[in-house]
């Protein structure tokens, strides 16, 4: 309860006024009565008036000191606003992209697109992991390659493409493979026919087909997924 409060309920009950007598005659609620003597409620000028006129005596008076003072100082910690000071605005230290990237990295990772060399990415491409895997293998091992050339242009694969890969040490089956033949790297699609060869496909004019021991092809990157552009 505050001194104010306290007070103004000394005045009413020496007067024998219920909270109820009182708030008719103040023309406010017997609640409005309870929250003022319970320090609840600020007592503004004009509500002191009337409390003087209806108990007959200058309630200023009665040790309250200055009104503006009691009401800041007795009011309850948890009814006063606490201004913060505006704080000024600071660019995070780290780039925008990399907080992205902190903030989603469960969720996507930057893969490195390279050319058939595979030496240095030449620039970087963005895909949505699921259960720490894109497209179902781990994420931590798929490469883009750029297609250089129309070669497979007949499988819907032309210059300018991305394949997605994943390493692989020898051919099985039939895939799509970037590969290292007679010195140079390709893009083919290849068929392991099971007798000691491979057979490698192309069709930029045609299908043009080259077979050859496995021993003289070097399997390198499997190809999963064909991006396009238009």
């Amino acid at each position: 309860m505050s001194r104010v409060g306290e007070q103004l309920k000394k005045a009413r009950e020496e007067s024998g006024m219920s909270m109820k007598q009182l708030g008719k005659k103040l023309g406010v609620s017997d609640s409005f009565v309870n929250e003022v003597e319970q320090g609840r409620r600020v007592v503004n000028e004009a509500l002191l008036e009337r409390f003087t006129k209806v108990f007959g005596k200058d309630v200023t008076k009665m040790g309250l000191g200055s009104l503006e003072a009691s009401v800041t100082n007795e009011e309850p910690e948890a009814r006063r606003v606490q201004v913060k000071p505006k704080e000024e605005y600071k660019a995070p230290a780290t780039p925008v992209s990399e907080l992205w990237n902190q903030a989603f990295g469960d969720n996507i990772k930057n893969i490195p697109v390279y050319d058939y060399m595979m030496k240095d990415p030449i620039e970087n491409r963005t895909y949505a992991v699921t259960g720490k895997k894109i497209e179902g293998h781990h994420a931590d091992k798929v490469v883009a390659i750029k297609v250089m050339d129309d070669d497979l242009i007949g499988f819907r694969i032309a210059k300018g493409d991305l394949v997605l890969c994943t390493e692989v040490k020898e051919i099985q089956g039939t895939s799509v493979l970037l590969v290292e033949y007679k010195g140079k790297r390709m893009l083919r699609k290849a068929i392991n026919l099971n007798n000691g060869n491979i057979m490698l496909l192309s069709n930029k004019n045609g299908e043009k087909s080259e077979t050859m021991s496995v021993k003289d092809v070097k399997p390198l990157m499997k190809v999963f997924k064909v991006e396009f552009f238009i």
